[in-house]
């Protein structure tokens, strides 16, 4: 799944509580079993700590529900999921569970804002980038693709190709070289829905940490923000800034230093480019700050795939539509931001939109 980004989470501990009828816990507990390839983390204020193993494990539970949903790898018992649609490409219209509609529907509405530069129909193409990737990875040989190469995959994608019935639940690739590929928002996607059936379920106060897409609910029971910190691109686990979300915010990251391999001194990373079809060469790392966190991993990937001005001009357009968002771009070089005002952190140059002035800090 998407890109994977890494953020690491870091909260205050309570130090102490208003006055109230009962002293809450503050439980933390993760799991690398309920999919997405990824650590997926429960904070939690609760009475006690068996209340905590509870709503641990409904998030588990929801949480392999959309993974078995949104993997476009393996077949589900009882499930029709994105590999079931791929599989009927040119076939026929697959049934599927609503919540997979409403997340084609929402990346196809991203599609639209974005003149498809945000694009799940690029399956053809990310499926050869996957699989040089996982050869690299496993030291089998490997080539670069080639621009016609990818042009020929191009060829299989785009809206046209997808068909959407919102009545009757339905999918339909109408080519049989058509495929999607929802990993640019298939996790914050999750933990947007997974978060909402914790609060129904009665948890009050927590996030939800989904492999770096954060998704926070309610109010800390000491009073203090929710502060998540933004790690270092250099892969070392340090991190360079904090970022307050109020209650009901996600954050989310999209960088080159994960899911990547180096060929001839070069990263070869999981964003690619609709354009160029190749991975994306802007930024280090793009940090999107929104409500909704499916809003949040789209935008990261988005972004990422963007120019500085080119994310501007993106950024004014969505906030015009009524979208809340902030960005943390992450530079190693000064080529496309010579000319703005920018921070420093070692090696890297920093940009935020004016929506972060007191809310991010090194």
């Amino acid at each position: 799944m998407k890109k994977g980004l890494s953020l690491l989470l870091s909260l205050a501990l309570l130090a102490g509580c208003s006055p109230q009828e009962k002293e809450l816990l503050r439980y933390s507990r993760s799991s690398f079993t309920s999919g997405f390839d990824t650590q997926i983390t429960l904070i939690a204020y609760v009475e006690d700590e068996a209340e905590g193993d509870e709503y641990f494990a409904l998030m588990e539970e929801a949480f392999r529900k959309y993974n078995s949903y949104f993997d476009k790898y393996y077949d589900y018992e009882g499930v029709n999921n994105i590999k079931t649609i791929n599989d009927n490409a040119g076939i026929q219209p697959v049934e599927v569970d609503q919540e997979i509609i409403d997340l084609i529907l929402l990346s196809k509405q991203f599609s639209e804002y974005s003149d498809n530069q945000f694009d799940i129909t690029l399956g053809p193409v990310l499926e050869i980038w996957h699989d040089v990737r996982e050869k690299a990875t496993y030291g089998m040989e490997f080539t670069i693709p080639t621009t016609e190469e990818l042009e020929a995959a191009k060829a299989c994608t785009g809206w046209d190709k997808v068909e959407v019935d919102d009545e009757n639940n339905t999918v339909y690739l109408t080519e049989s070289c058509a495929s999607l590929d929802v990993g640019s928002v298939a996790k914050g996607f999750s933990a947007e829905r997974v978060a909402q059936i914790l609060q129904d379920a009665g948890l009050e106060s927590g996030i939800v940490n989904a492999g770096g897409n954060v998704k926070t609910f309610g109010v800390k029971p000491d009073g203090d923000v929710w502060r998540s910190a933004i790690e270092s691109p250099d892969s070392s686990g340090r991190q360079f800034g904090a970022m307050e979300l109020s209650s009901n915010q996600s954050l989310v990251t999209s960088g080159d230093y994960q899911r990547y391999f180096i060929y001839e001194d070069e990263i070869y990373h999981h964003i690619i480019d609709p354009d160029t079809l190749y991975p994306a060469k802007h930024a280090k790392a793009v940090s999107i700050r929104a409500v909704d966190s499916g809003i949040a991993d789209i935008c990261s990937t988005l972004f990422y795939t963007l120019t500085y001005e080119e994310g501007v001009e993106m950024l004014e357009k969505l906030r015009g539509l009524g979208y809340e968002l902030d960005v943390v771009w992450v530079y190693d070089k000064l080529d496309e931001i010579e000319n703005y005002d920018y921070g420093r952190w070692e090696e890297y140059y920093i940009l935020t939109s004016d929506g972060l002035t007191e809310d991010f800090t090194y």
